[in-house]
């Protein structure tokens, strides 16, 4: 088993704590290394996670890279990590993001029953719903914070048309 060199450590050290995963020009550029130095050490941090059989792994989405746990761990820790959203709250999302983007209080309140209001305000609070006075009542729209948060697009919306 190797010993991590002094940049390997650095960009675990970028990767564990950021809260999205990060660019690899990025961290490159902040660490003043090159391209090649980053995927070296990337490579040197996988197989570290390997060797040693570890819970986590180095995820990579697209250019972008993030420590994580392995999948076969997320049972494991389910009971004990904080969910950024509840079930209702995510089935709230969908319905609204399923009408077309928006929804009307009657039809929230239908759905998810009188006490939905408690869940929306605080989907609101993290940005992820808007609402309007509509009528006599409100609509609520998905915002592009929720967009950007679920990586929702025009590329993956055809994706999903096919």
């Amino acid at each position: 088993m190797s010993i991590m060199n002094e940049i390997s450590r650095r960009i675990e050290a970028i990767l564990f704590s950021s809260k999205e995963p990060v660019k690899a020009s990025e961290i490159a550029e902040y660490l003043n290394i090159t391209n090649a130095e980053f995927i070296k050490a990337i490579k040197e941090i996988s197989r570290n996670y390997e060797n040693i059989e570890s819970s986590l792994i180095v995820g990579q989405f697209g250019n972008s890279y993030k420590i994580k746990l392995s999948e076969e761990f997320v049972p494991v820790v389910d009971p004990f990590i904080e969910k950024e959203f509840t079930e209702k709250q995510l089935a709230m999302l969908s319905y609204i993001y399923k009408m077309n983007g928006e929804a009307i209080s009657g039809n929230l309140r239908d759905n998810f029953g009188y006490a939905y209001k408690e869940d929306l305000e605080k989907l609101k609070k993290g940005g992820m719903v808007s609402s309007r006075k509509y009528r006599n009542t409100h609509k609520y729209k998905v915002t592009t914070e929720f967009h950007r948060k679920f990586n929702i697009n025009k590329r993956t919306l055809r994706a999903e048309e096919q």
